[in-house]
């Protein structure tokens, strides 16, 4: 993409546990856009209680991926990365169950294993499944063919008043006017959205003109679980 088309984007999602121990959180992630290849999905499991022990499993929801991904630790040092797809009638699988020994589609009662290979029918087909490479310490790489996106996440929540916002940061350059735009998934058009310039201020902004190189903060309500927001040079 052109850097007048695209200077910054953020993804906005969620992840949670669908069976056991019922846990969800946020995510925002930036992302950068890729000429050429596959895109990656980067996890902290700093920031994934269920990943920290062997057998947990989360579903990863995100506006530029198509379909959730359920990402489950196999072993120490062993991770798999599924589509969550089911692939007898396209319902949502649920994560894996450890206790039980594979994860259920809620829709016919098809399972899998935790390589995502069918172990009870009606699902004739095995779950996709993406290379993922763990750093040995707490970063997951998951590649994704079909994302032109390298997505890694970023602590950007925060509190203004008694609502929660998001702080969107970006390099801005002197005497450029600058937007940020918003769309709920990959198949919207972005629109235009209003920020603020501080973190308690008005989100009534469409608009801004940098004085000076360097940083500089946007912040937008929380108000979606889903979400892709840009940052645009205005023409």
């Amino acid at each position: 993409m052109l850097r007048r088309t695209w200077l910054q984007g953020w993804l906005i999602g969620t992840a949670r546990t669908v069976t056991g121990l019922a846990w969800a959180r946020g995510m925002v992630m930036e992302v950068t856009a890729l000429q050429t290849g596959p895109g990656a999905l980067y996890l902290s499991l700093a920031s994934f209680p269920a990943l920290q022990s062997i057998g947990g499993s989360v579903q990863v929801n995100l506006s530029a991926v198509d379909t959730a991904l359920i990402v489950t630790r196999a072993s120490a040092s062993v991770f798999h990365a599924l589509d969550s797809v089911c692939t007898h009638a396209g319902c949502t699988v649920g994560t894996f169950v450890q206790q039980q020994g594979y994860m259920q589609c809620p829709c016919h009662g098809s399972r899998y294993d935790i390589q995502g290979q069918v172990v009870r029918g009606p699902a004739e087909g095995n779950l996709a499944s993406f290379g993922i490479d763990f750093d040995g310490a707490d970063e997951l790489k998951i590649s994704l063919p079909n994302l032109p996106l390298d997505v890694k996440p970023i602590q950007l929540y925060r509190r203004a008043g008694n609502r929660l916002r998001l702080k969107l940061t970006f390099e801005g350059e002197s005497g450029r006017r600058y937007q940020l735009r918003f769309k709920a998934d990959v198949t919207s058009v972005f629109s235009r959205v209003a920020f603020a310039v501080t973190p308690n201020g008005l989100t009534e902004t469409l608009e801004i003109t940098v004085t000076s190189d360097g940083p500089r903060h946007l912040y937008v309500e929380a108000a979606t679980q889903r979400g892709f927001y840009t940052v645009n040079e205005v023409e």
